[in-house]
């Protein structure tokens, strides 16, 4: 897959009410973007700092008018109102939302990587971009065959 030109964000969650906070987020992301699609919640094994829980991941596809690095700035607003703290890299995490792609744009710049420099590495990823695609998955195109990963349904909104 190219480089899309809707935007794509993964969020995570691995902490707490984990589906609960895959929907306050939604709900935050909604103030300010029109959320076009929602994938199924996926229940991932951590896959870089194993000492944690599971996480809760979805794929949303959203309409936004604004820059990616406005995005960027609501993104981490709503991971602050949200309650997230400060961790270690791949630690455990409240919500974490990432931009994948933004209306087909290449931006390489310090803080901010579109499309996400790890997303076709990354299952939790790949399978509900897929899923909100509506395309199939052939998984050998990409370097994630040893990540588990179970479809749980849709978010109970």
């Amino acid at each position: 897959m190219k480089n899309s030109n809707s935007i794509f964000l993964s969020l995570g969650s691995n902490i707490g009410d984990k589906e609960n906070n895959l929907i306050d987020a939604v709900r935050f992301i909604s103030n300010f973007a029109k959320i076009l699609q929602i994938s199924s919640v996926y229940k991932t094994e951590p896959l870089l700092y194993k000492e944690q829980d599971d996480f809760f991941n979805i794929v949303i596809e959203i309409d936004y008018q604004k820059t990616a690095r406005n995005l960027l700035l609501k993104i981490k607003d709503v991971e602050t109102q949200m309650g997230r703290k400060d961790n270690f890299r791949y630690g455990p995490r409240l919500i974490d939302i990432d931009i994948i792609f933004f209306k087909g744009e290449e931006i390489d710049e310090e803080d901010l990587i579109i499309p996400h420099y790890d997303w076709q590495n990354r299952l939790f990823v790949v399978e509900p971009l897929y899923e909100v695609l509506d395309e199939p998955l052939d998984k050998s195109s990409f370097k994630i065959f040893d990540q588990k990963i179970t479809n749980i349904g849709k978010m109970k909104t």
